[in-house]
């Protein structure tokens, strides 16, 4: 079971994310804010530097219930930067 202990928001819609295995990986989220819906509103920088670790580290959240789980980050990181998991999954 992954876990996020460290998310750190950068300009233009990128988060790093450092997991309790080691990992650490960045996560790209301008196309589905592109895409609109609920994660257009990520498209507003405070908004988007408002990005919390839930107390557990299995999810990150921002105001107004988004959230995304740490298993689906993980592998969407590793697999835009086209690494393995430490943990192999």
């Amino acid at each position: 079971m992954n876990k996020i202990t460290k998310a750190t928001p950068h300009d233009k819609g990128v988060l790093s994310l450092t997991f309790d295995n080691g990992n650490e990986v960045s996560v790209d989220f301008t196309d589905l804010i592109r895409q609109g819906g609920v994660f257009a509103q990520l498209a507003d920088p405070t908004l988007f530097k408002a990005v919390t670790v839930s107390e557990d580290g299995r999810y990150i959240e921002w105001p107004g219930d988004l959230d995304f789980c740490a298993d689906a980050l993980l592998a969407e990181g590793s697999q835009s930067q086209g690494l393995e998991s430490k943990s192999g999954k």
